[in-house]
C-alpha cells in the first residue's frame, strides 16, 4: 500500500474513532445526568406522599389507638384513607400504590405489577428504584417503608415517574450522531483527501526529483516551499545533492587525471623509447669501436633509468597532484647537452637540422620535469615539419630570468587553435596526429609542469610558416643564487 493511502486511512480512521467515541460518552453522560435528576424527582415525589401521607394516617391512627380498635381496623381505616390521597404536581398527579409487607397491592391508582423484587432489596430505614419498561414506555419506581409504630402493620410506598422521554431523546440523539458521522465522513474524506495529497506532495517531488537524477544526473535541485519537517528534509536532500555531485566530480576528476596519466605516459615513452632503439639498432647493424659501444649502451641505460623515474613523477603530478617536488639548482648548458644527446638520433632518422645554441646559466628547475617539457615541445616540432625541416633549440638569458626557445619551420597552426591547443586531448589535425603517434597531451602535461615552475608558455605561430614555443623561467642564475 502506498504511503498517502497508509496516511490517509489512519487519518480518516482516527478522526471517525474519535468522533464516535467522543460523541457516545458525550450522549450517555448527558442521559445518565439526566436520569439521575429524574430518580432524583421521583424521590422527592415519594417523600411528598410519604409525608402527606404520615400526617394524614397518624391523625386517624391515634384516635382509633384510644378507642381501642382492633388491628385489622386500623389496617382498614390506613387502606381506605389511601385511596383519598392526591398530590398534583406540574406533570399531573402522582401515581402511587400501596403494598403490604409481603408485596401484595393494597391499594393503586394505576400502572403497578405485582413485582416485589423490589421489596426484597430495600431494609427498614432505606429507599430504592427501578426502571421497568413495558410497551415501549419507561417508568422510575421509588419504594419506601412506611414506619407506623403499629405492630403487624408493616407497608410499603410505591410511586411510579414516567421517564419515556429521556429515552426517547436519547434514541433521538443516537440517530442524529448517526447522521453527523455519515456526514463527517463524507466531508472529512474529501478534506483529508486534500490535506494527505498536500503532506505527501514534497514526498512526491522528492522521489521524481530521485527518479530525474537516476535517469539524467545530480543537476536537478528541489524547490523548498515550506519551514516544517518536510521542507527541512528537502533541504537536507539538495545539500546531499550537491555533495554527491561534488563527490563524483572529484571522482571524474580522479578518473581523467588517470587517464591523462596512462595517455600521457604513453605519449611520453615514444621519444626515449625512438631513441634507444635507435642507439640499439646502431650497436647491432653497425661496427661500433668500444669507446662508441659504452657510449650508446650509456645513453641507453640512462633513458631506462629516466624513463623509470618520469613514470613516477608523472603519476605524483597528475594522478596524486603532488606540488612540493624538489627544485635542483641546474648547468643550462648540461641540462641543454642531455636533451641534445636524447633528440639527435630521431632528428637525424626524419632527416631535420637540428640546430642547438645555449647561453650559459644556473636554473632552479625539476631536471626529470622539465625534460618531458623539452622533450614534448620538441617531439611536437619535429612532427610539424616535412620537407627540408629546420628545428631551432635556443638557450637564452632574459632580463627576467630564463627562456627556452624552440622553433621550427613547419605547418604551424592557425589562430582560432592557438588558445585550445594546451586543452588535454586536443589535436589541431587529428589524423596527422594519429599517424606521427600524438595523443593531444604534449602540451597540456608541458603546461601543468611549468605552472609548477611558477613559469610561463608562450606559443607564436603562423600558418604554412612555423611555429616558436617560448618557456619563461624566472629567476636564473639571481634565483639559484638566493
Amino acid at each position: 500500500m502506498k504511503f498517502f493511502w497508509k496516511l490517509y486511512l489512519t487519518i480518516m480512521l482516527t478522526v471517525v474513532t474519535c468522533f464516535s467515541i467522543g460523541g457516545y460518552l458525550l450522549i450517555e453522560t448527558g442521559f445518565k445526568s439526566s436520569l439521575q435528576r429524574e430518580i432524583e424527582m421521583a424521590y422527592q415525589e415519594n417523600d411528598i406522599l410519604f409525608s402527606s401521607f404520615i400526617n394524614e394516617i397518624f391523625t386517624l391512627i391515634d384516635g382509633y389507638v384510644d378507642a381501642k380498635y382492633s388491628d385489622s381496623e386500623r389496617f382498614s381505616i390506613i387502606q381506605n384513607s389511601a385511596t383519598t390521597l392526591r398530590i398534583q404536581t406540574f406533570n399531573g398527579s402522582i401515581s402511587f400504590c400501596l403494598r403490604d409487607k409481603r408485596g401484595k397491592m393494597l391499594y393503586q391508582n394505576g400502572g403497578f405489577s405485582d413485582d416485589v423484587s423490589l421489596i426484597k432489596k430495600i431494609k427498614s430505614g432505606t429507599r430504592g428504584y427501578k426502571i421497568i419498561k413495558n410497551n415501549n414506555k419507561y417508568k422510575v419506581h421509588t419504594l419506601r417503608k412506611l414506619e407506623l409504630g403499629i405492630e403487624d402493620i408493616d407497608m410499603y410506598l410505591e410511586n411510579s415517574r414516567d421517564i419515556s422521554s429521556l429515552f426517547n431523546d436519547r434514541k433521538d440523539q443516537y440517530q442524529t450522531f448517526i447522521y453527523c458521522i455519515g456526514l463527517l465522513s463524507l466531508i472529512g474524506a474529501v478534506v483529508i483527501f486534500i490535506v494527505t495529497r498536500w503532506l505527501v506532495k514534497p514526498i512526491k517531488k522528492l522521489s521524481q526529483a530521485t527518479k530525474r537524477i537516476i535517469a539524467e544526473g545530480l543537476d536537478n535541485e528541489i524547490v523548498v516551499t515550506s519551514d516544517d519537517e518536510i521542507g527541512q528534509f528537502t533541504k537536507d536532500f539538495n545539500t546531499m545533492t550537491k555533495r554527491l555531485m561534488v563527490s563524483m566530480d572529484k571522482l571524474q576528476e580522479a578518473l581523467n587525471r588517470q587517464e591523462i596519466f596512462v595517455g600521457n605516459f604513453a605519449h611520453e615513452l615514444k621519444t626515449p623509447l625512438t631513441s634507444m632503439i635507435g642507439y640499439g639498432d646502431m650497436l647491432r647493424s653497425k661496427k661500433l669501436s668500444e669507446e662508441q659501444i659504452i657510449s650508446y649502451s650509456d645513453l641507453i641505460v640512462q633513458e631506462g633509468k629516466r624513463l623509470e623515474v618520469m613514470s613516477m613523477k608523472l603519476m605524483e603530478l597528475i594522478v596524486l597532484k603532488k606540488q612540493d617536488f624538489e627544485m635542483v639548482e641546474t648547468n643550462i648548458v648540461d641540462f641543454f647537452d642531455e636533451i641534445k644527446a636524447i633528440v639527435a638520433p630521431i632528428m637525424r632518422n626524419s632527416k631535420i637540422d637540428f640546430k642547438v645554441s645555449v647561453e650559459h646559466d644556473v636554473v632552479l628547475i625539476e631536471n626529470d620535469l622539465m625534460k618531458t617539457v623539452c622533450l614534448n615541445l620538441l617531439d611536437n616540432a619535429r612532427k610539424a615539419v616535412i620537407d627540408n625541416g629546420i628545428i631551432e633549440f635556443m638557450g637564452v638569458k632574459d632580463i627576467d630570468g630564463y627562456r627556452i626557445v624552440i622553433k621550427d619551420n613547419g605547418c604551424g597552426i592557425d589562430a582560432k587553435e592557438i588558445d585550445k591547443i594546451k586543452e588535454a586531448f586536443y589535436m589541431v589535425d587529428k589524423s596527422r596526429s594519429r599517424s606521427a603517434g600524438g595523443a593531444g597531451l604534449g602540451l597540456a602535461i608541458c603546461e601543468q609542469i611549468i605552472k609548477l615552475h611558477h613559469g610561463k608558455m608562450i606559443i607564436e605561430s603562423i600558418k604554412n610558416q612555423g611555429t616558436i614555443v617560448t618557456v619563461l623561467l624566472k629567476g636564473g642564475e639571481s634565483v639559484a643564487k638566493n
